[in-house]
């Protein structure tokens, strides 16, 4: 199979690792023990960005008050929840066709570098990809596209060859402020329709569907 693009970013939560679930619980729990009662409904509506913009968009925090409960979260997270995470169906096999296709790969998380290293480290994906990019690794996370640019630096990419692959608005977002010629977004938290407005030039329900656009010569998608 041929690459549709050059090189290729990924989100990493929601996107590769099946870390929703996870994320959502361990932030509902830490939000609400900090006294600030929240429930999944409401966190869904704000998810995406880092924690304490998170904790600013949703409860107007600043960000005095929002360390405290993010560092919380961070403790909580990597000592219970992280050792949980899973990829999600048809990961493994998108990473293989890309690696098989010579298609350099990076991560962009919102997570801060160290948890995302992490992360991939207990997927044993170290190996596949080029660099790991979090929230406190370039001038800005996303969805400025400072993050991405600075893994297309490393992938030796440009943006008019290169794809974002995400979830959330901050990923399509992060892909268009970047110039990326595709900005994929899976659908699941958002539907399509949003990730659209907010710059997603195709959309897929799934892996298998993102494997379809980033590859020629996997079945075509209408999306």
């Amino acid at each position: 199979m041929r690459p549709r693009y050059l090189s290729v970013v990924f989100d990493l939560d929601g996107t590769l690792a099946d870390t929703e679930p996870l994320v959502v619980g361990c932030m509902l729990e830490t939000i609400n023990a900090h006294g600030h009662p929240v429930d999944e409904a409401l966190l869904l509506k704000f998810i995406g960005p880092p924690l304490p913009v998170m904790l600013h968009n949703m409860l107007g925090l600043n960000l005095e008050q929002a360390q405290p409960i993010y560092m919380d979260y961070l403790r909580r997270y990597e000592e219970s929840y992280m050792p949980r995470t899973r990829p999600l169906p048809g990961a493994e096999m998108l990473l293989d066709a890309l690696r098989d296709a010579e298609v350099p790969l990076a991560v962009v998380t919102n997570k801060r570098e160290d948890a995302g290293r992490k992360t991939v480290e207990l997927l044993g994906w170290t190996e596949r990809f080029e660099t790991i990019i979090g929230a406190d690794t370039a001038s800005d996370p996303k969805p400025h596209a400072a993050p991405l640019l600075h893994a297309l630096e490393v992938l030796n990419g440009d943006a008019e060859t290169a794809a974002m692959v995400g979830d959330t608005e901050s990923d399509m977002g992060a892909g268009r402020n970047a110039g990326f010629a595709g900005v994929i977004g899976i659908v699941g938290v958002r539907d399509a329709d949003y990730l659209r407005r907010f710059g997603a030039t195709h959309t897929a329900e799934d892996l298998d569907g993102v494997r379809q656009l980033l590859l020629a010569g996997s079945a075509a998608t209408t999306d």
